[in-house]
């Protein structure tokens, strides 16, 4: 009999998580995510990297601390050999990595992005 009231509580708590849409269950808005289209896991990653790279400013750079840039942690996913080199060398600002890519088209691009 004591715990009536709570009980009474949880249900109407409940209930109104359920009768008004959006409190309950959010889903995930379909734009958080860039490179969702993306099915190729190798090319998903390779976006991964490169929006944050895009995203982060001068200043949020700078304080890497505060700032957690995770491009290449997405980098290290990167199963062919080509496409992680070019996503290194893109991240990290080094032009000399181009050099590394066997694939000549993949190096073009490597170059055109400094």
């Amino acid at each position: 009999m004591r715990n009536l009231p709570k009980f009474c509580l949880w249900m109407m708590v409940g209930a109104i998580t359920l009768a008004i849409p959006g409190v309950g269950f959010a889903a995930p808005k379909a734009d958080a995510d860039p490179c969702a289209a993306v099915n190729d896991m190798d090319e998903k990653n390779l976006c991964r990297a490169f929006e944050i790279e895009k995203k982060l400013t001068a200043e949020e750079k700078e304080n890497r601390y505060k700032n957690k840039n995770h491009s290449s942690y997405y980098c290290s996913l990167i199963k062919s050999r080509d496409k992680q080199t070019y996503c290194y060398a893109v991240v990290n600002k080094e032009r000399t990595q181009c050099g590394l890519i066997v694939d000549a088209d993949l190096e073009k691009q490597c170059n055109t992005k400094f």
